[in-house]
């Protein structure tokens, strides 16, 4: 989709490129809740270790939805009338 919007519309080349770049960053704190519960599973859940498995869990689950939230409101709010506009391609 990306590569049709770019040769559709060459002045979304720098939202295009922040989206991907954003990607990279989910992909990044996807691995970290991925972390996070490796960690929370090989903890006994229980104790000081258990409640900081959670607490990281948490913390990566936050800033997940906080990157997830912020990226996909740009994505919308900047590729909803190019991809009406030019379609999918």
């Amino acid at each position: 989709m990306f590569t049709h919007l770019r040769r559709s519309d060459s002045d979304l080349a720098p939202v295009l490129e922040r989206l991907q770049d954003e990607h990279h960053v989910i992909a990044d704190v996807l691995e970290q809740v991925d972390e996070a519960l490796v960690s929370l599973v090989g903890s006994d859940g229980y104790g000081t270790a258990g409640h900081a498995a959670l607490d990281e869990l948490q913390r990566a689950v936050d800033l997940l939805t906080d990157t997830l939230l912020s990226h996909l409101s740009y994505e919308e709010r900047e590729l909803l009338h190019p991809l009406a506009a030019h379609g999918f391609g």
